[in-house]
């Protein structure tokens, strides 16, 4: 099972182990060098955010997939070099969870001259990484402007994920259809993003998947095989891959403010090598709405009231005051498929927890609890930092999944509302934790780690 995920390992410590001394070393005199609570708790961010980030060689702190453990840890290799107008960056990282599940990856990206309408100005002062690197490793995505060069990314990645669940198809599905399956995952993927304007890019994914059902490690619940079938759970004993093709747009208005709406709209095929009877198309759009909240406030901290000291305890402008960010969600996905076609099951959205990708959905479900071909999910999330790297979060989401692109509509939607914490060093969140409540199915924590790539 691992002869595929080892080569990965070995070129990780091989490359390291040259520019190990220099990475320790970076992270020996971030956090002990440097180390002293009497001045604050920046220090402490500096040395998780070098633990994490230290060229080339340092940690990953990652998630394989919702229910495979609470976390996986492992090494990882990043380099980003820069020669006359060329980006090159290059990471990869192996690691294994909680419960013997694991995650390997492997990522080229290349920066090339822009095919564009208009001339963009290159902001030379960022590193490839936030240009066109790993989200876990940076800002949420879409928080940073659209840059200027054109990238080419190319990439393996390869998961065993040993405990999933599976709750039935469609929005009636039921918590006593509880059963489970492991999923092994492969994909590599060729991606292309082409700035055509400081407002928009358009790209290109191409990917070969290589989904396998297996038998889930949790004996506690059935195994899917037991419970369900080829009708019931589309895909379920196929082993075929797939070539999947989308190209997609985004658009970021304004440009350059720190206010913003990021739109995103993709259309993605996905091509059965076996039986074509698994393929599919899929059209999805994703819309965010990112309100940073500003008060004005004279003066440094010394001299501003007790009430804006507490709400605004990490700002040190004289000029604003943070009371935090808000964010305002809705994504929908339509799958189309043939008279005789069906969509495996392991591509399904899902809803509840959060999704296989990482991305938070109906957290006050339990993970993948709505699964179908097509979704609707508007979400609402208010965060502030509260100290040093913690800060607080609430959030309201609704939502539903439907069979039938027909069958989404602005009604018997599920809801939660839930609140929590997060852990932030620099632009990287390292954990959050909440808990989702009003779902009619009792109140639900999910403590969160982000997936790396």
């Amino acid at each position: 099972m691992l002869q595929r995920i080892v080569p990965i390992a070995v070129l990780i410590l091989l490359v390291g182990s040259g520019a190990r001394a220099d990475s320790l070393s970076d992270i020996r005199r971030a956090c002990l060098e440097r180390g002293n609570f009497h001045k604050g708790i920046h220090w402490l961010e500096e040395c998780v955010q070098e633990m994490f980030t230290a060229e080339p060689f340092h940690v990953t702190l990652s998630s394989v997939a919702p229910g495979a453990g609470l976390a996986a840890f492992g090494p990882a290799l990043g380099q980003d070099i820069r020669i006359a107008h060329l980006d090159f960056l290059f990471a990869s990282s192996l690691a294994a969870s909680t419960d013997g599940s694991y995650v390997g990856a492997a990522q080229v990206t290349f920066a090339l001259p822009t095919r564009s309408f208009f001339e963009l100005n290159e902001d030379s002062s960022r590193s490839a990484r936030q240009k066109y690197g790993f989200r876990s490793l940076e800002r949420l995505e879409g928080v940073d402007p659209l840059y200027s060069k054109m990238s080419v990314t190319m990439g393996y990645r390869r998961f065993d994920a040993r405990e999933q669940d599976f709750y039935g198809l469609g929005p009636g599905a039921t918590l006593s259809g509880h059963a489970g399956y492991g999923l092994l995952y492969s994909d590599t993927y060729v991606k292309i993003d082409n700035p055509v304007s400081s407002w928009n890019t358009v790209g290109f994914n191409f990917s070969f998947l290589q989904p396998r059902v297996t038998s889930t490690i949790n004996t506690a619940i059935p195994q899917i095989r037991a419970a369900y079938n080829e009708t019931t759970a589309p895909g379920l004993t196929s082993r075929d891959d797939f070539l999947r093709y989308e190209p997609y747009v985004l658009f970021r208005i304004p440009a350059h403010r720190s206010f913003f709406t990021t739109l995103r709209v993709g259309y993605g095929f996905y091509q059965a090598l076996g039986d074509r009877g698994r393929s599919f198309q899929r059209l999805s759009g994703t819309d965010t709405v990112f309100i940073p909240l500003w008060v004005p406030s004279k003066g440094t901290p010394k001299h501003r009231n007790a009430f804006l000291n507490q709400v605004c305890p990490s700002l040190r402008s004289a000029k604003d005051c943070s009371l935090g960010d808000l964010r305002f969600i809705s994504s929908v996905v339509a799958s189309y498929k043939g008279a005789v076609s069906e969509v495996p099951f392991y591509f399904d959205q899902t809803l509840g927890g959060t999704d296989i990708g990482g991305d938070d959905t109906l957290r006050g479900f339990a993970d993948y609890r709505f699964r179908a071909p097509s979704s609707l999910l508007f979400q609402v999330e208010y965060r502030h930092n509260l100290w040093g790297p913690f800060g607080l979060l609430s959030f309201y989401d609704m939502g539903k999944v439907a069979l039938l692109p027909s069958d989404i509509s602005l009604n018997h939607f599920r809801h939660d509302i839930g609140v929590g914490l997060y852990a932030r060093a620099g632009n990287r969140e390292l954990m959050r934790i909440y808990v989702g409540f009003g779902t009619g199915e009792g109140a639900r924590m999910h403590p969160r780690v982000p997936v790396s790539f």
